[in-house]
């Protein structure tokens, strides 16, 4: 099957959660004979930093004929669109004016986000997202919290629900000692793109004995660099994650934003237990007591966390399968 899908992500790229998933399932079924393309803007995303040419520009762009020229020139078999603004409304309109069925997806908690980026209403981002869905012949989401969530707002399309996945031979425990020395134990790690959104001061406001780390790239890693100097360890995304990973004792997940968080399956994969707000992605994921705590108190989760063991949080990552999610991404398409 061939399938086009309009997203803001690239092909490689690993720095977003939906360029890491969209990556993932495209190496499963490329193995098996399927082909994903990517529509997106010439420019690849960038994020390190928010700038109209790198960022604004490949996420808002809106080129419907652009989409049609590749549609016509690809004669996909089936359309996926995972973006709500720019190249997935471009898409949307061009399916909508030619009565091509398509298959969506809801993958960023559109509503907080809008409101921290540009403090726009829930009820206005949730009227826009109405609007936005309606055409698609069935939406993705990652969880039945997902789902429930998109029925309370008054998203009527069919939905199906599958999780997301972890690589186990990406992400695997091989800590590497010389990575850190001198910095007091245990270690709290969190690992984002670090942009405002993602509630990381939650992280670094946090009283906790010994260092914390943060891994990623972003936006806003100046600017918490800068507000935290000394209190913690910025480390960049880099092909060494699962080693540093390996090295940590907790990983704490701050954000409130995520559908799903495929760095919380990451950590745990590399043998961190998790804590965790109690809410849709984390509640989903982690075994309370086995591998990790949920806690509206961080501190109490984070060192509740310090008890378990890295064996057991390393099993729980192995039930999530990118086998398993590409198979159920390719049997939720909708073929022309």
């Amino acid at each position: 099957m061939r399938i086009l899908i309009a997203t803001y992500a690239n092909r490689g790229s690993t720095n977003m959660g939906v360029g890491r998933y969209f990556n993932q399932i495209a190496d499963v079924l490329e193995k098996e004979g399927h082909e994903l393309i990517f529509f997106n803007h010439p420019t690849p995303l960038v994020i390190e930093k928010t700038t109209l040419k790198n960022t604004l520009i490949p996420m808002f762009h809106f080129a419907p004929k652009n989409f049609g020229k590749m549609f016509e020139s690809t004669k996909a078999d089936a359309v996926h669109i995972q973006s709500e603004v720019g190249v997935g409304l471009s898409a949307r309109l061009y399916c909508v004016k030619h009565s091509i069925p398509y298959s969506a997806a809801y993958h960023t908690n559109w509503d907080i986000g809008m409101k921290s980026w540009a403090h726009i209403p829930s009820p206005l981002v949730w009227s826009y997202l109405r609007w936005c869905y309606k055409p698609a012949s069935v939406i993705h989401a990652c969880t039945a919290r997902v789902k429930q969530l998109l029925r309370n707002k008054g998203i009527q399309n069919p939905i199906e629900t599958f999780p997301l996945g972890v690589d186990c031979n990406i992400f695997y425990y091989h800590p590497d000692p010389s990575l850190f020395t001198g910095y007091p134990r245990p270690y709290f790690m969190t690992m984002s793109r670090i942009s405002k959104e993602k509630n990381l001061e939650a992280f670094l406001d946090l009283e906790l004995p010994g260092t914390k780390f943060i891994i990623g790239n972003g936006p806003y890693k100046n600017h918490l660099e800068k507000k935290y100097r000394g209190q913690a360890v910025f480390v960049p995304y880099s092909n060494n994650v699962r080693s540093v990973l390996s090295m940590g004792d907790v990983f704490i997940f701050p954000s409130r934003y995520d559908t799903f968080g495929l760095s919380n399956l990451e950590a745990l994969a590399c043998g961190l237990p998790i804590a965790a707000f109690p809410v849709m992605g984390p509640i989903d994921i982690i075994e309370e007591g086995v591998c990790g705590y949920t806690s509206d108190n961080l501190t109490e989760a984070a060192l509740a966390c310090l008890s378990l063991k890295k064996e057991a949080c390393i099993e729980h990552a192995k039930k999530f399968s990118w086998e398993n999610t590409a198979h159920d991404f390719l049997k939720h398409q909708v073929i022309l």
